[in-house]
């Protein structure tokens, strides 16, 4: 089999459950099996500092499901450009007997900024609060599916500095004090991000039709089985965990697809499932 490459370019940052390093690779393990890529992608590889039985796998999916109803509000024209960036993989190892365990999960680098002032002076010394277009109706909806992403976007040493909020060009407006949609959510760690799955749930039943629609109906079906394994872990039934990982594989596939110039025989992307990450 063909091997990847992975370059290590630096440290991305720390924070209470993880840290991130800042890589540049073209091989990508996760749920469904290991993709290669001809073109390098820069990625953050979180890894969990206490790495609890198959977190990979379960932050991969928590990000998958905030990165996919990211794609609903945007593609529906709640707001213009989209907030959260792809998940790409994660990796749960060696939980067995005289191993080290390892979690860690994959996803897009966001470049920019973080740690801009939500607070400056006007001409007369005013204090103004700074505004982030499409935040408040970002929030919202995703507040009305059960997922809190306004929480932790404050530094606890210093409210009116910002963390967990990447932003490309951090600078307001000379005569308005707001920033452009520049700007990409990160962090959905448990104690970062609070999911109301009772809420989620019931989210997607009520908009099953218009997600199915915007989103197709695989889609929907993976964020479906997504928050039922995300409750119920192992004990989810073995033909929907096998069906969730078959699902999770062709997401990734398609993700990954804008960096592929390779194909295989059947004229997709080529895809190297032999080595698969396991959500039992």
């Amino acid at each position: 089999m063909e091997s990847g490459v992975i370059e290590f370019i630096s440290e991305g940052g720390s924070g209470s459950e993880a840290h991130v390093r800042v890589e540049l690779r073209t091989l990508f393990p996760g749920i469904g099996g290991t993709i290669i890529t001809s073109e390098g992608v820069v990625s953050a590889l979180r890894v969990e500092y206490h790495p609890t039985r198959k977190a990979g796998h379960r932050m991969f999916l928590r990000h998958a499901i905030v990165k996919k109803l990211d794609d609903y509000f945007f593609r529906k024209g709640v707001y213009v450009f989209s907030h959260v960036p792809r998940p790409l993989g994660s990796v749960s190892r060696g939980h067995e007997e005289g191993k080290e365990p390892y979690e860690a999960y994959l996803y897009e680098w966001a470049f920019g900024m973080e740690g801009f002032p939500w607070e400056r002076r006007d001409a007369s010394g005013n204090r103004q609060t700074i505004r982030l277009r499409d935040w408040d109706r970002f929030v919202e909806s995703f507040r009305t599916a059960g997922i809190e992403l306004g929480q932790d976007c404050a530094d606890p040493d210093d409210a009116a500095i910002s963390q967990n909020i990447i932003h490309q060009y951090p600078h307001p407006s000379l005569n308005e004090p707001e920033m452009s949609s520049l700007w990409k959510r990160i962090d959905f760690g448990f104690r970062s991000v609070q999911i109301d799955f009772d809420r989620l749930q019931h989210f997607l039943e009520e908009h099953e039709d218009k997600m199915i629609r915007v989103l197709r109906s695989e889609r929907y079906e993976m964020l479906r089985l997504s928050v039922e394994y995300l409750q119920k872990g192992p004990k989810m039934r073995e033909l929907d965990i096998g069906r969730l990982e078959v699902l999770v594989g062709e997401y990734r596939r398609a993700t990954l697809t804008q960096y592929m110039t390779g194909l295989g025989p059947t004229g997709t992307p080529v895809y190297f499932g032999e080595r698969t990450e396991s959500l039992v």
